[in-house]
């Protein structure tokens, strides 16, 4: 599994990040994804950002993950182009145990 930390409003150019990130490991062919919007958190696009607003989910420092579910061969390929497109955030490949996969 692959992970990426980043924050929501990341943009690269006009787009989105995770919506690029996204579609780029699509358009690769990968099993597939799944993007989880953080409650609340720090560390991912500024020194002194912290995610938390009186009771609010939303600011300018959303965070945000993105799971990637694959061989370790295809996440292995897909690593270096999403190192060039992310200018902050974190990235981390885990062993994972896949015990259902049907669709």
């Amino acid at each position: 599994m692959l992970k990426i930390f980043l924050n929501e409003n990341t943009k690269d150019g006009n787009e989105l990040l995770y919506e690029k990130i996204v579609q780029t490991a699509f358009e690769k062919g990968l099993a597939g994804s799944m993007v989880f919007r953080g409650v609340e958190g720090f560390g991912f696009c500024c020194e002194k950002c912290r995610t938390i607003h009186e009771g609010l989910t939303i600011s300018k420092c959303q965070p945000m993950v993105i799971e990637f579910i694959d061989t370790e061969e295809k996440l292995a390929e897909l690593v270096p182009v999403l190192k060039g497109m992310l200018k902050t955030g974190a990235m981390i490949m885990q062993d994972v145990d896949v015990l259902f996969d049907k669709y």
